[in-house]
């Protein structure tokens, strides 16, 4: 009997397509792992799981890990599965650039939440000071999405397909993550800190690996745009739009985590004020063995 792995990623999202198509062409299977999936809808539920012994991996953005890590989790991250989506800042037609928001509410999902860091670090590079705009608790991004169109708030940041949506209902794309921070780390996945390589969780990233490597073959482009909708109750439209966004670099991500990525998570951390200065190296975080192994 193949081993077990218990899985867990918050949503269901294109930053979890290699997921879904590995799970879909049987490529843990060929990998000799049957993997539980078990779908979170708070970003701090998957790593408490993870911490006390309920999961065994998961795939999710780093920052709730990252802050349990710096307190003394024994966790480490051992891939950076997805560096390809983008946070995109959407508003009301009538405000153009980031500077408009200047006295506005804007949606987050809570003010200490992954795209909260970033959105603030957005708005600081274009002008705006942090008591200049009021950061409102809006939920989730379908809960942001809906708030934005009853005019509740007046700007939200999402990933995709929610852009894309928002989009289409005429709201417009002011700014994206992109010019903030270009080497966020978008999701990674993370385990408990073992003296010797798991090689469950080598095999586990070997079928990810195969699962991008597949993604970017563009032969397969329909296939994947019909396994996204189907996990996610993504539209096509919007799923074409996603793989087009996610593989404008042709080549698939090596998932390696690197240092780089986990630091800039930190700096955010610290600008939210989350993490005091001095800031621990990044290297503390990071196990590069599953990563060699590939």
């Amino acid at each position: 009997m193949p081993p077990n792995l218990r899985y867990g990623q918050v949503q269901l999202s294109a930053m979890n397509w290699p997921f879904f198509v590995a799970e879909t062409l049987g490529l843990f299977a060929a990998e000799n792992l049957t993997v539980e999936r078990n779908i979170f809808t708070r970003p701090p539920d998957p790593v408490a799981a993870l911490i006390n012994g309920q999961l065994d991996i998961i795939n999710v953005i780093p920052d709730v890990a990252l802050l349990e890590m710096v307190k003394g989790a024994p966790l480490t991250v051992i891939a950076n599965t997805n560096d390809r989506p983008q946070y995109r800042l959407l508003a009301h037609a009538d405000i153009r650039h980031c500077g408009q928001l200047e006295s506005k509410k804007i949606g987050v999902n809570d003010g200490r939440s992954a795209e909260a860091l970033v959105l603030r670090r957005l708005l600081q590079r274009n002008g705006l000071k942090p008591d200049s705009y009021e950061l409102v608790a809006a939920g989730p991004p379908p809960e942001r999405c809906e708030k934005l169109k009853q005019g509740l708030i007046s700007a939200t940041m999402v990933t995709q397909p929610f852009d894309f949506l928002l989009e289409e209902a005429g709201f417009g794309v002011i700014a994206s993550s992109l010019d903030a921070v270009p080497t966020y780390p978008f999701t990674v996945c993370v385990v408990r800190k073992t003296p010797e390589v798991d090689q469950k969780f080598v095999s586990f990233l070997r079928a990810l690996k195969k699962a991008w490597e597949w993604l970017a073959d563009p032969t397969n482009r329909a296939k994947a745009v019909e396994i996204l909708s189907r996990a996610t109750g993504t539209a096509p439209a919007q799923a074409e739009r996603a793989y087009d966004l996610y593989l404008e670099v042709p080549s698939p991500p090596s998932l390696e985590p690197t240092h780089e990525g986990v630091a800039t998570m930190l700096d955010l951390l610290a600008d939210s004020g989350r993490l005091p200065l001095p800031l621990p190296p990044a290297r503390r975080y990071v196990d590069e063995r599953y990563f060699e192994r590939l």
